[in-house]
């Protein structure tokens, strides 16, 4: 929570200053614990401990405008791959690290409706207080959608052009802001990154 808060993630309200109409707008949260281990020995890598906003509860037109978000088609994919092989690409998959808390509400088309959430329970440092969602959390339904325009933001801020009708596919030619072309497709937090040079992909 301490890391949420750093972030910006939050903003404390009293629940009794809230409005009638505010007051229909706060929904439940919890966290989401989780034992990640080594694939092959099966030894305890990590345990992660994530904030969950209670997302099902919210309803549409009320809590968010919209949750759709752009992702490659499947075929996609493919064709990643294959570009790979047949040019003999170097290619990474890369998981975006607490992706959601890093886009942005600013850069979606449409204005996101003022949503609160009561502490999880365990967390009973703030009672009587219930917190304002600033930023798109897991759980909240159009996080993911959000992530899409803030990621296609720093693309094209980054001299990358999306491919044709993929909205969700960005290519980077050579000569520009990197010596060597640049593919990468992303599909919500998991990217794949097809370049050349190895030096140019890290």
């Amino acid at each position: 929570m301490e890391g949420l808060w750093r972030r910006g993630c939050f903003k404390k309200h009293l629940l009794r200053d809230l409005t009638p109409a505010q007051r229909k707008l706060v929904y439940g949260s919890r966290f989401h614990h989780k034992i990640k281990r080594h694939t092959k020995t099966g030894d305890l890598k990590s345990l992660k401990t994530r904030l969950v906003v209670m997302g099902n509860q919210m309803k549409r037109g009320e809590s968010y405008v919209d949750a759709f978000a752009q992702v490659p088609c499947s075929t996609a994919g493919w064709v990643m791959m294959s570009l790979a092989a047949a040019m003999n690409l170097e290619m990474h998959c890369v998981d975006l690290s607490q992706a959601f808390i890093q886009a942005s509400w600013a850069d979606l088309p449409e204005a996101v409706p003022q949503v609160f959430i009561s502490p999880p329970s365990g967390w009973d440092k703030d009672p009587g207080v219930v917190y304002e969602v600033c930023s798109p959390l897991y759980g909240h339904p159009a996080s993911a959608r959000c992530l899409h325009y803030t990621l296609d933001r720093f693309m094209r801020e980054s001299c990358f052009n999306k491919t044709g009708f993929e909205e969700s596919v960005w290519i980077c030619p050579a000569g520009g802001e990197f010596q060597h072309t640049i593919y990468m497709s992303a599909h919500i937090d998991d990217t794949l990154i097809l370049c050349e040079d190895l030096d140019t992909l890290q």
